[in-house]
C-alpha cells in the first residue's frame, strides 16, 4: 500500500470516528422516559385540573380596581374613578384582546394601552372628560 493510500484511509477512519462522536454527544440523554408518549392517563390526570370551560373573554374583561403603569397621584377620588371605569370599559387597540385596565396588568410594556390611559388620564385632568353616563360600572361583589 501506497503512503498516500494509508494516509487516506486514515483520515477517513478519523472523519467516521468524529462523525460516529458528534452524534453520540448532540443526542439528549436517554432516561427512564426517553422516547415514551404520554398515555391518555396521564394527560386526563393532567386536565383534571383545567376547568372544562375556559371564557378567555371574561378573563379578558375582567373588572381592575386598580390601573397599573401610569401616575394617577394629581387625580382626585372622582376623577380615579372616572378614569378607572373608562379603562374597564374601552378596549385596547394593541390586539390583544383585553380592556386598557386588563392589558396594563397583563403587559406592563404595551405601548398602546399605556399611551391611550395616559392621553385618558390627562384628558380628565384638562376637564374634556367629565362623565362616565353609558359606561361599565364596577361589578357587585
Amino acid at each position: 500500500m501506497k503512503p498516500s493510500q494509508i494516509v487516506a484511509l486514515l483520515a477517513g477512519l478519523a472523519l467516521a470516528l468524529g462523525v460516529w462522536a458528534a452524534t453520540r454527544q448532540a443526542r439528549p440523554p436517554a432516561g427512564p422516559d426517553a422516547g415514551v408518549e404520554p398515555s391518555d392517563d396521564v394527560v386526563a390526570q393532567a386536565m383534571r385540573g383545567v376547568p372544562a370551560a375556559v371564557d378567555s373573554t371574561a378573563i379578558k374583561t375582567r373588572w381592575h380596581d386598580e390601573v397599573r403603569g401610569i401616575d394617577l397621584e394629581a387625580l382626585d377620588a372622582a376623577q380615579l374613578e372616572l378614569l378607572v371605569r373608562f379603562a374597564n370599559a374601552r378596549m385596547c387597540t394593541c390586539g390583544c384582546g383585553y380592556t386598557l385596565a386588563g392589558c396594563k396588568a397583563s403587559d406592563m410594556s404595551c405601548e398602546e394601552s399605556g399611551a391611550r390611559l395616559t392621553a385618558l388620564r390627562d384628558s380628565i385632568l384638562a376637564g374634556q372628560v367629565r362623565g362616565a353616563k353609558g359606561l361599565r360600572v364596577r361589578p357587585d361583589g
